[in-house]
């Protein structure tokens, strides 16, 4: 850590897109309807969603469902935006 910077924080200011991502789940949301909000191709928010959620930022709240995966932002990502 630098000067009280966690790791995730980190990470979440090295891509503007992760912040963007984080900050459009205050309530479940797809991989879709992220992308729509924000303008960035799906694939791309789902590589996101992917990353966030190894870091334990956010977490998906069906995984059974392979086709529409909600994902929710976690505490631990809320206190790192």
């Amino acid at each position: 850590m630098t000067r009280g910077i966690t790791k995730e924080q980190i990470f979440i200011r090295k891509g503007k897109v992760r912040r963007e991502v984080l900050e459009k789940l205050k309530e479940p949301k797809t991989a879709t309807e992220i992308s729509k909000e924000i303008g960035k191709h799906r694939s791309s928010i789902s590589r996101i969603l992917l990353s966030l959620e190894k870091k334990g930022l956010v977490k998906c709240v069906n995984p059974e469902d392979d086709r529409y995966r909600h994902y929710q932002i976690t505490n631990k990502g809320k206190e790192s935006i």
